[in-house]
């Protein structure tokens, strides 16, 4: 029988152990994958915020646009009405 055989397996170092000890960093693919993950999630949650600003100032400037538009509208209709009057008083 074997010396090794009688100790009890804690008290035996195995190879993986031996490995572990002389590592200065382990890596942990689990952990690095959530890792990766949550940086993932943030930059996907910056984009979003970066998306939803760029469209909250395009809708203010297609409003501010509207407005411009509706006051143009109104001036053309205005100023038509005008030339239409000066037609009519010219003709006799």
């Amino acid at each position: 029988m074997c010396l090794s055989s009688s100790k009890p397996f804690s008290h035996t170092p195995t190879r993986l152990v031996l490995y572990l000890k002389t590592q200065t960093h382990v890596r942990i693919p689990r952990l690095s994958r959530r890792r990766k993950m949550w940086r993932e999630e943030k930059e996907m949650e910056i984009n979003n915020i970066r998306l939803y600003m760029e469209n909250q100032y395009m809708i203010q400037e297609n409003e501010k646009l509207r407005k411009k538009a509706l006051i143009l509208h109104q001036e053309n209709k205005a100023l038509l009405s005008l030339l239409q009057t000066k037609n009519v008083s010219l003709v006799p």
